[in-house]
C-alpha cells in the first residue's frame, strides 16, 4: 500500500457448526454456510483468519475440513480448504485451532465464507483491514500511536469454551480497544503475556476476543494455552507463557480481549498494545 493508505481494523467473527459438504458454496446463508467479513468501500485486506474448534471432550473434532469461499455477489467460489484433525479437548488439552496467514484483498461487498464438513462447532475469526486514503500525503511516522497496556488478574474457574461466565468474576476483561467515536482506528496488539501468581496445575488459559455487544454470541475463543505443573520458589520461576503475534494483531475499535482459567488459580494477564489514529 502506499504510504497515505489509513486503515481501520475490522474483526470479522462466526461461529459454524452445520455439516456442510459442498466444494460450491451451496447452501443456507447462516444456516450451513456462514458470513465471516465483507469487502469495506476500498475494499478489506484480510491479513490471517483463525480456526479454533470449540466443542469440549473426547471426541472435539473429527477428520474434516472447513472451506473458505468468496461471495462476489452472484456467486460463490472455494478459496481454500483447511484439514481438521480429530483430536480431543480436555481439562488439560486444547482443542484444534489454526492460524492461516491469508493477506488477501477483498474486493467491497465481496463477502468471505466459511463451511465445515462435519457439523464440529468452530470459530472462525478474520484479522482484516479497511482501508482508505487521506486527502494529502500521510508519512507513515505521522500515524498517532497510543500506549494501551491491558492488565488483567484471574483467580476464578471457568471451563467455559463460548465466552459464558460473569465478567469480573470468572472471565476477565484484559485489554479494551479505543471508541471510534474518539477517532481510533483500532488496537495494535504486539504480545499477551500470561505469569502465573503462585502453585498451578495442569490446566488451560483461555483468550477471547468480545465485540461491542455482550454474552456468548458476541463473544469467541481465540487462543488456549496448556498450563504445566509448575511450584515456584526462591529460585524456579512461577509458570509463563507469551502469546506474541510476530505482525502484530489489530483488534476493531471498541472490542475487548478477555481471559479465563480453567482451574481455580492466579494468573496474571497484560497486553502489549496501542491504539492508534491519523491526524486530521
Amino acid at each position: 500500500m502506499a504510504a497515505e493508505t489509513q486503515y481501520t481494523a475490522n474483526t470479522g467473527m462466526v461461529k459454524i457448526s452445520t455439516a456442510n459438504t459442498s466444494l460450491t458454496g451451496s447452501g443456507t446463508v447462516g444456516t450451513d454456510i456462514y458470513n465471516v467479513i465483507t469487502g469495506a468501500s476500498n475494499g478489506t485486506l484480510i491479513k490471517t483468519v483463525s480456526i479454533k474448534a470449540t466443542t469440549k471432550g473426547a471426541s472435539s473434532t473429527t477428520q474434516g475440513m472447513v472451506r473458505l469461499f468468496i461471495y462476489d455477489g452472484s456467486n460463490t467460489r472455494l478459496l481454500m480448504e483447511v484439514e481438521i484433525p480429530a483430536q480431543g479437548q480436555g481439562s488439560t488439552s486444547s482443542s484444534f485451532e489454526t492460524t492461516v496467514e491469508l493477506n488477501y484483498k477483498l474486493k467491497s461487498g465481496c463477502i468471505l465464507r466459511a463451511t465445515t464438513q462435519t457439523g464440529d462447532d468452530f470459530n472462525v475469526i478474520a484479522e482484516g483491514l479497511d482501508f482508505a486514503y487521506y486527502a494529502t500525503s500521510v508519512r507513515p511516522e505521522s500515524t498517532n500511536y497510543t500506549a494501551n497496556t491491558g492488565v488483567g488478574y484471574m483467580n476464578a474457574s471457568n471451563n467455559a469454551l463460548d465466552g459464558s461466565g460473569t465478567v469480573g468474576t470468572d472471565i476477565f476483561t484484559i485489554v479494551t480497544a479505543g471508541a471510534s467515536g474518539s477517532g481510533w482506528k483500532g488496537l495494535c496488539i504486539d504480545s499477551i503475556a500470561i505469569k502465573a501468581v503462585g502453585t498451578v496445575t495442569q490446566g488451560m488459559v483461555r483468550i477471547f476476543i468480545q465485540n461491542t455487544g455482550t454474552g456468548t454470541s458476541n463473544t469467541f475463543l481465540l487462543k488456549e494455552i496448556d498450563v504445566t505443573d509448575n511450584i515456584p520458589s526462591g529460585t524456579s520461576k512461577s509458570f509463563s507463557h507469551k502469546i506474541v503475534f510476530p505482525d502484530k494483531f489489530q483488534l476493531q475499535a471498541g472490542y475487548k480481549i478477555l481471559a479465563t482459567t480453567q482451574n481455580a488459580e492466579n494468573f496474571a494477564v497484560i497486553a502489549d498494545a496501542m491504539d492508534w489514529k491519523y491526524p486530521a
